[in-house]
């Protein structure tokens, strides 16, 4: 058995952030060699990994980015709530929407395999991998999305809502702020009444003019300009009462802080694009 000093194993640790005991058992293996021992815990967890694949990954949270060039969102689900509040796991979370909004890749399996800047060029598998070596759960990246342009963004205490928004310049405590609205809106279909799908406001139309029949024709039109004026409020986010101060509109709100909302994405753990 090859002699392993305190040193080696603090350097392997160092480098994987795994159990001393795994890195020391890792280099006897290796004969002490500190690369083939890497290689020998990469195997070690994707195999234990592999091993949890019938397990049900239905807890987790949302990761979340945001800087001045964009940001992202990347849900990444795990067994239980405890694993899910784990600083290790939030800060996965956070990392694989970080690589999502550098890559602008977001098909799970290619994000998996991309390799992260941030994280000297491993793969997001290879993180994951060593992750696992330190929550034994399953954990699973579901989906993830970006969005370009100065971002902000929200996530709710417990990890499973969050937002983003883009702005045309970046005022992160005003972008904040409008996130929160959004982590609290049930109803949202579009930034703007141009980003409402027009089936979906012609049934509404339809549904408020067959509420007029008995209204004398010449005051329909208007009736009915009205009905929608109150349902595109209820769920266009720049009509939307803002929710820290309901005397005034989300645009509104953005427009006296200086900035204009550009875009914007809402993520609810199992949920769907």
């Amino acid at each position: 058995m090859p002699e392993i000093s305190a040193s080696q194993v603090q350097s392997l640790r160092s480098k994987t952030d795994l159990p001393l005991m795994d890195c020391k058992k890792a280099l006897i293996d290796a004969n002490g060699s500190e690369e083939a021992a890497i290689e020998i815990l990469k195997k070690k967890y994707a195999d234990k990994m592999s091993s949890r694949a019938d397990k049900e990954a239905a807890n987790g949270r949302i990761g979340i980015y945001a800087d001045a060039k964009g940001g992202a969102l990347a849900e990444l689900r795990c067994e239980t709530d405890f694993v899910a509040n784990n600083t290790v796991y939030v800060e996965l979370a956070n990392q694989f929407a970080r690589q999502c909004a550098e890559t602008h890749q977001k098909d799970p399996e290619a994000l998996m395999a991309s390799k992260a800047a941030f994280a000297g060029g491993r793969t997001l598998k290879e993180i994951l991998a060593d992750a696992y070596g330190k929550l034994n759960e399953k954990l699973e990246l579901r989906r993830a999305k970006c969005v370009h342009g100065p971002a902000a963004g929200y996530v709710h205490h417990n990890g499973k809502v969050a937002a983003l928004v883009t702005m045309d310049k970046l005022n992160e405590a005003v972008g904040k702020q409008i996130c929160m609205h959004i982590a609290s809106s049930h109803v949202l279909l579009g930034l703007d009444r141009s980003a409402i799908p027009a089936n979906l406001v012609e049934e509404a139309t339809a549904a408020a003019r067959a509420e007029l029949t008995n209204k004398p024709p010449q005051i329909i039109d208007k009736i009915v300009a009205g009905k929608m004026d109150k349902w595109f409020g209820e769920r266009v986010l720049l009509e939307q009462p803002f929710a820290l101060d309901d005397k005034k509109t989300v645009g509104a709100f953005a427009k006296e802080n200086g900035i204009a909302v550009t875009g914007y994405l809402r993520y609810e753990l199992g949920g769907k694009d």
